[in-house]
């Protein structure tokens, strides 16, 4: 006959006790993760790590912001951030952001960030690698197998990362735009990656493009949206959203209203 399940505390309920915790910031429970066996297997439970991100998510005291900015020194854009309080943009027009540096794994940089995990791409020889890490809980991920695009004289290649709820799985999405020759017109292809798999997927749908978007995808209720040039690049190009349904894995444009006016942010 197997023993009873011992209580974590002798005064209060492991119902009460999981509710505290989870309203909790995430340093201070890393920390109480050392108080006994119960808790640190809790902490570690998927149920406990949704409800906790749900509750965080929840709220509306907004208080520190992670600050984002591309910067394109290679064939794949860096990404810079810079950690702050709200309260500081205030008193200052100008932060200076940092090269983010992902889990001191050399050749790995950050592409993006989605519920408090960190995606991050090197490029080898043969192409590409992803692997995710949990700044928190300082857990890192295998290494995606390797993403090739077709062979050419150049290319530019972007990544969106996001959540799919449905699967419950973390998604990176990869665009490339390939120059085949000098004589032959680029070409487009899209592949998606979920966390855990064994192989990347072709992604159908995406519309042949001539400029690629400087900034790797925005992540919004399961989508990821890039906006981008369709067509070449003239005073009468189309600029459009590019919206991948990361559940559905299809893609689809998004027109912008007639009297909408685009900054690129990227310029200043």
């Amino acid at each position: 006959m197997l023993s009873e399940k011992k209580p974590w505390s002798p005064l209060l309920c492991d119902e009460l006790i999981e509710e505290i915790l989870s309203c909790l910031p995430v340093k201070p429970l890393i920390q109480f993760k050392c108080v006994c066996k119960g808790w640190n297997s809790l902490m570690s439970d998927p149920y406990f790590i949704k409800l906790h991100l749900s509750k965080s998510a929840a709220k509306d005291d907004l208080e520190h912001l992670q600050l984002m900015k591309t910067v394109c020194l290679g064939s794949i854009p860096e990404m810079h951030m810079e950690s702050c309080d709200v309260s500081s943009l205030f008193h200052s027009l100008q932060i200076e952001t940092f090269l983010f540096n992902f889990a001191n794994m050399p050749g790995y940089h950050l592409v993006g960030s989605c519920n408090g995990l960190h995606c991050g791409v090197s490029e080898i020889p043969e192409g590409y690698r992803v692997c995710f890490w949990n700044k928190a809980t300082r857990v890192i991920s295998r290494e995606s197998p390797t993403l090739s695009f077709s062979p050419g004289i150049g290319r530019r290649t972007m990544f969106g990362f996001g959540y799919d709820p449905s699967s419950d799985k973390y998604k990176v999405v990869a665009i490339a735009l390939t120059m085949l020759s000098l004589d032959v017109s680029q070409k487009t292809e899209m592949k998606v990656y979920s966390a855990g798999d064994s192989s990347w997927r072709n992604l159908k749908g995406f519309p042949v493009l001539w400029t690629l978007p400087k900034v790797g995808g925005v992540y919004l209720s399961g989508t990821l949206n890039w906006v981008v040039i369709k067509g070449k690049e003239t005073i009468h190009s189309e600029i459009v959203i590019i919206s991948v349904d990361l559940e559905k894995e299809t893609c689809r444009s998004l027109f912008l209203p007639d009297d909408f006016c685009f900054v690129d942010t990227n310029q200043f």
